[in-house]
């Protein structure tokens, strides 16, 4: 009984290691699957390499802790969307002299590949507004057949969206920003979608 048991035991703590890593996966793409499944499904599709989900991460931490510990860019109601090393800057800040600090700030991380500002000046936000507008798109868009949600990154500012990361296709592209563009309460949507094909499959041996 005792041997069985320290055999059960290991199984137990790498399934439990698995399924804490999944979640944790799927969080951080802003998707919400409902089961174990549909986490391994979700990181399957993601389109990154694992070194640039490594980046990614770190960028941005990095950005966050930089922000934090800089006393002049006032960085509350920024969000930094990160996805395979390319960062978009979204959200609002009270002027210009803050914009530009804070796009100096976050964009000193040497692996950013590309960088662009789209933060809004002046008190736009409604904070309970923008994030029930959050909500809907990861809804949306995990719903959507043919949007692979996992593989982008989204803000809502005063109503006005900002979408970033990957499809691999215009047709994908243009989906995504429609089903966005339909959601009530959306004003404008700003989309800097990069398209990259989907790797092929390799055909069966």
């Amino acid at each position: 009984m005792d041997q069985d048991q320290g055999k059960e035991a290991p199984a137990r703590a790498v399934a439990i290691v698995l399924t804490l890593w999944l979640a944790a996966t799927a969080a951080s793409a802003q998707v919400d699957p409902v089961s174990l499944i549909g986490r391994a499904v979700t990181v399957s599709m993601d389109a990154r390499t694992k070194a640039e989900v490594t980046a990614d991460t770190e960028i941005a931490a990095g950005a966050s802790k930089r922000l934090l510990e800089d006393k002049k860019s006032e960085w509350k109601g920024v969000s930094v969307l990160v996805f395979a090393q390319h960062v978009v800057l979204a959200g609002a800040v009270k002027s210009d002299a803050v914009r530009k600090r804070v796009e100096e700030v976050v964009r000193s991380d040497k692996r950013i590949r590309s960088f662009r500002n789209e933060l809004q000046i002046g008190d736009v936000g409604n904070f309970a507004r923008d994030t029930g507008l959050e909500v809907e798109i990861n809804a949306t868009l995990t719903a959507a057949r043919g949007v692979s949600s996992v593989n982008m990154r989204w803000n809502a500012t005063g109503g006005r969206v900002t979408l970033m990361g990957v499809a691999h296709s215009r047709q994908e592209a243009e989906l995504a920003v429609e089903k966005v563009r339909s959601i009530k309460g959306v004003k404008a949507v700003r989309s800097h979608l990069r398209l990259v094909p989907a790797p092929e499959k390799k055909a069966a041996q």
